[in-house]
């Protein structure tokens, strides 16, 4: 009876660090995608696609979740996630370059988000509420054709 509680707390831990570990992360990225017209055309909900993003980042990191390394991992994701210019890009590969092993596998992180957050996007579209149609962004105002040029008159 003990080694269950015993296994049963430790689940519980690790299941309560692996959460942890990934919520800068997803403030992060529910920030931003709060504010992005994709999200709003298609009413999706910008914490679903948030968890999806981290999902996809786990699955690609080494370890298990609540393996304390991962947490490093996340945090190298937020700063590649938030750089606002080349500089900074570099700066934050230079910065994570050992954790990842190499200047190449760093950049492929940086690089691999949009992968991420494309896939993600897609999932959210695919799985959208649609009242029976294919998901549709808002109605975007018509517009009218110019009118027809006159032909010129034949000869």
């Amino acid at each position: 009876m003990k080694k269950l509680i015993v296994l049963l707390v430790a689940a519980l831990a690790f299941t309560a660090c692996a959460k942890k570990e990934k919520t800068g992360l997803k403030d992060v990225l529910i920030q931003r995608f709060s504010e992005d017209q994709d999200l709003k055309d298609y009413k999706l909900d910008p914490a679903d696609v948030a968890d999806c993003v981290i999902d996809e980042i786990s699955s690609t990191l080494p370890g298990f979740a609540g393996d304390p390394r991962r947490d490093e991992y996340f945090k190298a994701y937020e700063k590649f996630f938030d750089v606002k210019s080349a500089t900074d890009a570099e700066a934050s590969i230079n910065e994570f370059e050992r954790l990842f092993g190499s200047r190449q596998k760093a950049r492929e992180a940086a690089l691999g988000i949009t992968d991420h957050i494309m896939t993600c996007m897609g999932k959210a579209i695919e799985n959208a509420p649609t009242d029976g149609h294919r998901a549709q962004p808002a109605e975007a105002p018509e517009v009218k054709a110019p009118p027809a040029a006159a032909t010129p008159p034949k000869k």
